[in-house]
């Protein structure tokens, strides 16, 4: 069985896209001739690739693959991840001048580290075509599976086995109230009052939701109420608003903590809080001149900003 390549990819293009028309659209190329590719490619292997419903696809308006159709998707994700990577060595290589560098990074990273540790990396590295994606963990975690991005920089936790993470800085957590709440100085009337506080937490696929659940769960504080948030800083202003309590980055709460807009509680029945920022790489994957130079001069840069926390 040989596997014909050009016809992979429109079949990819369509189950990405999720449509026939919106492949032809990507490809340049006519609705016809993205359907014909397909028969041809499933004629070429002697096994269907789609369910053959109305439209092709199901009621719910996605496509509906078979099982030989799912296994060509997953390879095919895997080739042409490659291929971009390889496209993106090649071009490294014959303009060393003019390298680019995607960093993934999750919201809390780029909004407060990331920047002055790229003011550094400028210094010296002007020819270095940057760019920055932004987005929660699990989002950044896909997109540099898929070779979208060369690294990343997270503050949540990982445990796919494709991807390396390396600890590369301690950051600290606050507990933080309205300036109103008054926490009781009896532990069991305190912890009453936390489980049934309203919580302000972070989207699911946050490092900062994840984080923030496994430290409440290990200190045995289960929210009744939460509301969520898809930012951060959302959550500290909802705080200082009086809606409700929430765990937060020191890098967050801090400038409305010394304006008394919030309070942080630090009490003594629980420990400190912290959390690791991790930098992430993909398993057995090279990275390219650029990336390593950002990961080594940058990185190990890290570390003398715990202070800040």
């Amino acid at each position: 069985m040989k596997l014909n390549l050009h016809l992979t990819r429109i079949f990819f293009t369509v189950v990405r896209e999720n449509s026939f028309s919106k492949a032809a659209k990507v490809l340049f190329v006519s609705q016809p001739a993205v359907s014909k590719a397909v028969r041809e490619l499933e004629s070429q292997l002697g096994l269907d690739l789609l369910e053959r419903t109305t439209g092709g696809q199901s009621k719910t308006g996605r496509l509906r693959l078979t099982d030989s159709g799912r296994a060509l998707y997953a390879r095919a994700d895997e080739i042409f991840a490659l291929e971009q990577l390889a496209i993106n060595d090649l071009e490294e290589h014959l303009s060393a001048s003019q390298g680019r560098l995607t960093i993934g990074a999750s919201t809390t990273v780029a909004s407060y580290w990331l920047p002055p540790l790229l003011a550094r990396y400028r210094e010296g590295h002007e020819e270095v075509a940057l760019r920055v994606v932004v987005g929660n963990t699990e989002s950044i975690c896909h997109d540099l599976k898929e070779y979208r991005i060369d690294l990343a920089i997270i503050e949540g936790t990982t445990e796919d086995p494709l991807i390396l993470a390396k600890d590369v800085l301690t950051e600290k957590l606050n507990l933080i109230a309205p300036v109103s709440f008054q926490l009781s100085s009896n532990q069991h009337d305190a912890m009453t009052q936390l489980n049934s506080a309203v919580w302000l937490v972070r989207e699911r696929g946050s490092g900062t939701r994840t984080v923030t659940e496994s430290l409440l769960r290990t200190n045995d504080i289960v929210p009744s109420k939460i509301i969520e948030f898809g930012s951060s800083e959302g959550i500290a202003r909802a705080v200082s608003h009086g809606l409700g309590i929430s765990m937060l980055p020191n890098v967050v709460t801090k400038e409305l903590a010394e304006l008394g807009r919030v309070k942080v509680m630090a009490p003594a029945f629980l420990p400190e809080f912290q959390r690791k920022l991790k930098l992430l790489t993909r398993v057995n994957s090279t990275l390219s001149p650029v990336a390593e130079d950002f990961a080594c001069q940058i990185i190990s840069a890290l570390p003398e900003k715990q202070s800040a926390s």
